[in-house]
C-alpha cells in the first residue's frame, strides 16, 4: 500500500496523458522501423513530436500539480498498521 493512499482523479488524468506520449513516441519508432524505407517520414516524425510533447506537457503538469518532493514516506516514523494493544504472541 502507498503511503499517500489512492490517486486522485487529476493524477490519473496526467498519468494517460503521459502513458498517451509515450506510446505515440513507440508507436512512430516501431512503425518507422518496421517499413523501412517505405516509411513516411514525416507522418511519423509528427507522430513522434507529438508524442513527446505530450509526454513532456504532461510530465510538467504533474510536476506543477502533485508537486512531489512536497510528499514523502518517512523512513524514520513508523508506520500505523492498526494493530493497537496487541502483543506479540507466544510461540
Amino acid at each position: 500500500m502507498s503511503a499517500r493512499g489512492k490517486l486522485t482523479g487529476t493524477e490519473v488524468a496526467l498519468a494517460f496523458l503521459i502513458g498517451l506520449g509515450f506510446l505515440l513516441m513507440a508507436l512512430a519508432a516501431g512503425l518507422g522501423a518496421a517499413f523501412g524505407d517505405f516509411a513516411n517520414e514525416s507522418l511519423y516524425g509528427m507522430l513522434f513530436a507529438l508524442g513527446f510533447v505530450a509526454f513532456i506537457i504532461g510530465i510538467a503538469l504533474w510536476l506543477w500539480g502533485v508537486q512531489p518532493w512536497t510528499q514523502f514516506d518517512d523512513i524514520n516514523v513508523p508506520k500505523d498498521t492498526g494493530h493497537h494493544g496487541h502483543e506479540a504472541h507466544e510461540a
